[in-house]
């Protein structure tokens, strides 16, 4: 897509992050060219889904096995009531087309599991976990580290959650212990905080595909919504890590969750 010099733009719909100097017409042509996978259309989903399409990233494959149920519309506002019973995949795609009919969307309907989690990420230049299943998040962090894929990871519990990054050479979800966590369910959330999250994940991506900022590789940003501060914890590399050992020694596809025990 061509440009045009001082800020006159051949697409005015992204006419004011060109106007950011770290974006610029440089930047907006790297989003462009750009593959991301989101991982859920849920919560976290939507918001992610929704500022990465507006910003004009290129080509953005959305994976969720889920249908829409009343229970999700507190907080998933890309699904509306009309869309209960429906897949989660297409309710989002018919909105973002409608949001920006430029972007490349392509949906993947069925559960990841260890089978498919690489053949669904491989060629991404950043894949965002937006799900609230441990096995899944662990499973997802555990294939992007050994295809070196960077991965934005978030969470969110009632009023509080978190986002980090993580890579090969970045503590993961099993340096901290998430594979011997136990799942509860249903996750309580508010769907501000579910907003709160997904935004955070968005900017990070957009980061991390610019190459501009500090991604927060080795640092757990905590959100507290109920006394509105933040909270920046440094993590490390686990030296007994399994994940990190797998992608050290090329053990590709072992993709493991130990169930919380």
């Amino acid at each position: 897509m061509p440009y045009f010099p001082q800020w006159e733009v051949a697409d005015l719909r992204y006419e004011r992050q060109l106007l950011i100097p770290q974006i610029g017409q440089e930047g907006q042509e790297k989003l462009e060219k750009a593959k991301v996978t989101v991982i859920g259309a849920g919560g976290l989903g939507s918001p992610v889904l929704t500022y990465l399409v507006s910003a004009g990233v290129g080509k953005i494959q959305i994976v969720d096995c889920d249908v829409v149920s009343e229970s999700n519309l507190n907080r998933q506002f890309l699904h509306h009531t009309g869309d209960v019973g429906r897949p989660k995949v297409l309710s989002a795609q018919e909105k973002l087309v409608s949001l920006n009919p430029d972007v490349a969307l392509s949906t993947v309907n069925k559960r990841l599991n260890q089978e498919n989690i690489e053949e669904c990420i491989i060629g991404s230049d950043v894949v965002v976990d937006c799900v609230d299943n441990i096995e899944t998040r662990v499973m997802v962090a555990s294939a992007c580290i050994q295809l070196n894929i960077p991965l934005v990871e978030g969470g969110v519990l009632g009023f509080y959650g978190y986002v980090i990054d993580i890579g090969r050479d970045y503590p993961c979800l099993s340096c901290l212990g998430y594979d011997k966590a136990k799942q509860k369910t249903p996750v309580p959330v508010l769907g501000v905080t579910a907003g709160v999250i997904g935004c955070m994940q968005a900017n990070e991506c957009i980061k991390l595909l610019l190459g501009i900022g500090e991604p927060l590789y080795g640092r757990m940003l905590n959100y507290d919504g109920l006394s509105g501060t933040w909270e920046e914890v440094k993590v490390e590399k686990a030296k007994n890590c399994a994940v990190h050992k797998n992608a050290e020694t090329g053990k590709n596809g072992e993709f493991y969750w130990n169930g919380g025990k």
